[in-house]
């Protein structure tokens, strides 16, 4: 039953830019919780399909619809739903992506048993565009579903395993570390989970699959490789290394600036971007945003990039020095397996040809 007072529970924000396909069956899956104190925030990304009314075909005064006039992106239509939501907790979900009915009541009796906890995820079901299974789930399954500690800052270098469909956050708590970047278009979440660690904010992960994400080829965070890159590259420096270095964590520093260092994308990058985004890790630059950063990627001073050429020789040098300990390793456990699969009368025969051998010198 819905509490006494006007502020709901709980604030769904859904964003949809042209979802008309797939929003019905994110607003049902909501309308279907067994847990009924809420509120529906749409944020429509100036749609230019039907997808305005599918959401108002509900009639549930519950569902608050805004609309865009112009198209604003993903990181500003989430910062404007969030700052109309009202409840106490904030519920992400894509307007492509649906929950289990007992999602909610799962995930609060998980904050009721765990109230230092501000952030709260779930495993989660992957699905193509037409709702069956997707082709990689396995992989995915073990990528994201895993078990692994969110609140271990080397969890994070490299990896977002946290789907922002499954969340909820406590709304007091995002509103002290702030709104998405909103110059960010593929890593976004990645920098608000970031920085919420770094703020000291607590994470949870309930291991059951009641998230379903779609994944398909309209999805952002993956369309641009070498975007996805920089952007992560400046989350790991703005958020991470911050809190590595109050952690004095310095492993977690050297596997940071290798991950980055060796990344597939960082050899598309011109060299001046490649060796001034290296450089960054070990300077005090003076950048509070993904803009400030990428306009700090463009100027010239031939002392930073020698920085950076510098790192990207040791970052390169170490992996290699341990791609040659892992083969050294390979070698010696190959040679010791085949070994131990001969017959025992060879290996008795090894044992004693020395011997032999030694006597007939």
């Amino acid at each position: 039953m819905p509490r006494v007072d006007s502020t709901p529970l709980l604030s769904f924000i859904v964003l949809s830019y042209n979802y008309e396909k797939y929003i019905g069956q994110t607003i049902q899956s909501i309308l279907d919780q067994t847990i009924q104190d809420f509120e529906i925030v749409v944020v429509d990304d100036a749609s230019k399909d039907g997808s305005c009314a599918v959401v108002e075909g509900f009639n549930d005064p519950r569902i608050r619809l805004f609309r865009s006039d112009v198209n604003l992106g993903g990181a500003r239509s989430y910062n404007r739903a969030v700052q109309m939501a009202q409840g106490d907790w904030l519920v992400n979900l894509d307007a492509d992506d649906w929950i289990a009915p007992n999602k909610l009541a799962i995930q609060l009796a998980a904050s009721a048993a765990n109230p230092d906890v501000q952030i709260i995820g779930t495993h989660v079901s992957y699905v193509d565009d037409q709702g069956h299974p997707h082709p990689n789930s396995a992989d995915l399954d073990e990528y994201t579903n895993s078990k692994w500690d969110p609140n271990l800052v080397e969890n994070w270098i490299g990896h977002n395993r946290l789907c922002r469909s499954s969340t909820i956050v406590k709304r007091n708590a995002h509103l002290d570390i702030g709104l998405d970047d909103p110059d960010m278009v593929r890593a976004p979440d990645y920098e608000l989970w970031t920085r919420a660690l770094r703020e000291g904010c607590r994470f949870l992960v309930v291991p059951e699959k009641l998230t379903t994400a779609r994944i398909h080829s309209r999805g952002v965070t993956h369309g641009n490789s070498l975007e996805s890159f920089v952007e992560r590259a400046w989350v790991g420096l703005h958020n991470l290394r911050p809190h590595i270095e109050r952690l004095s964590a310095w492993p977690s520093f050297e596997q940071l600036l290798e991950t980055v260092a060796t990344d597939a994308n960082i050899s598309a990058l011109d060299a001046k971007r490649r060796y001034r985004l290296l450089a960054s890790f070990v300077l005090d630059i003076e950048c509070r945003s993904f803009s400030e950063f990428q306009r700090f990627l463009e100027k010239n001073d031939s002392e930073v990039e020698n920085i950076g050429k510098r790192l990207f020789v040791l970052a390169s040098s170490s992996v290699n020095k341990s791609r040659a300990e892992i083969e050294r390793y390979v070698e010696a456990r190959d040679f010791w397996h085949r070994i131990a699969t001969q017959p025992l009368w060879l290996r008795l025969l090894r044992k004693i040809s020395p011997i032999k051998s030694g006597a007939k010198s």
